[in-house]
């Protein structure tokens, strides 16, 4: 078994989970991004209590978000549903 290290505060984590960060203005899409990473039991529960609010980091100024229903995003190379 591989032992990662957790992406939010560097404690052993077991497992990888699907997270999503914004930083600056949220309803810029470029603001966002969605990654898999390494994340601790403790940091999970935090970002899931968190729910819609999410986990601000300190050192990055990003704020956290668990998994992928926060925002939805157009597909690259794609008209966003708003432009008719």
């Amino acid at each position: 078994m591989t032992l990662y290290r957790c992406a939010l505060c560097g404690r052993p984590a077991g497992a990888k989970w699907a997270l999503t960060a914004c930083l600056g203005d949220s309803t810029n899409p470029g603001a966002w991004r969605r990654e898999v990473l390494p994340t601790c039991p403790r940091c999970l529960r935090a970002l899931e209590k968190a729910g819609a609010e999410g986990v601000k980091l300190k050192r990055t100024g990003e704020r956290w978000y668990g998994g992928h229903a926060v925002r939805r995003f157009a597909a690259k190379g794609m008209p966003d549903s708003s432009d008719g």
